[in-house]
């Protein structure tokens, strides 16, 4: 097969998390999609189905699981779960609103870490070694479904803009972006170049 590869990355459907704007960053809370967020999904598949989808890839969330299969329904395709996509881990901050986060990081650099939780930076590194993984992965068009903060960082990343603090503030849910892999490795160039020189 000739061509450039391209990548499809969705952000998960709607939960109710989502709707009261409660932080999680651990995957063992179980929590799934809203009837809005099936919805949503559900409306995404027509797009999806129209691209060339050779491997489904999620994060350990059930959340990007379920929006994966609903996604790749009837398709024979690998699926992969990504523990380096995963969402930003927040330790003591885990339940919390969005707004008390948001706080906390106005007040702190990105390379400090909530109790238990992880830095900005190291988010990044996290995010570029998991999208490294897809790379490798032997496929030429795979589904990603993730979370905003990966997505988001990367949006930013590929504008050439800085990937925790570029324009792109954050991304809807169940929305789609394709990318050439020329774009998502000029993106990760730019993610590198935001970590310290020295190893997190």
């Amino acid at each position: 097969m000739t061509g450039e590869r391209s990548f499809a990355l969705v952000r998960h459907g709607q939960t109710d998390y989502n709707v009261a704007r409660r932080l999680n960053g651990d995957p063992g809370v179980p929590i799934a999609l809203n009837a809005t967020g099936l919805g949503q999904v559900e409306a995404l598949v027509p797009r999806v189905a129209a691209l060339p989808i050779d491997r489904g890839v999620c994060t350990r969330f059930p959340r990007t699981r379920q929006t994966l299969e609903i996604l790749l329904q009837g398709r024979d395709v690998p699926r992969d779960v990504c523990q380096d996509l995963d969402d930003v881990l927040l330790g003591d901050m885990e339940g919390h609103p969005v707004e008390d986060y948001r706080a906390w990081r106005r007040e702190n650099g990105p390379d400090a870490a909530p109790p238990g939780g992880e830095s900005r930076l190291h988010v990044v590194a996290r995010y570029v070694r998991g999208f490294e993984w897809v790379l490798a992965r032997p496929a030429r068009f795979p589904l990603v479904v993730t979370h905003d903060i990966p997505i988001r960082f990367l949006r930013n990343a590929m504008a050439g803009d800085d990937p925790i603090d570029g324009p792109v503030r954050s991304i809807d849910n169940a929305s789609l972006l394709v990318v050439s892999e020329a774009q998502l490795r000029r993106g990760l160039d730019v993610m590198r170049a935001r970590l310290p020189q020295t190893p997190l």
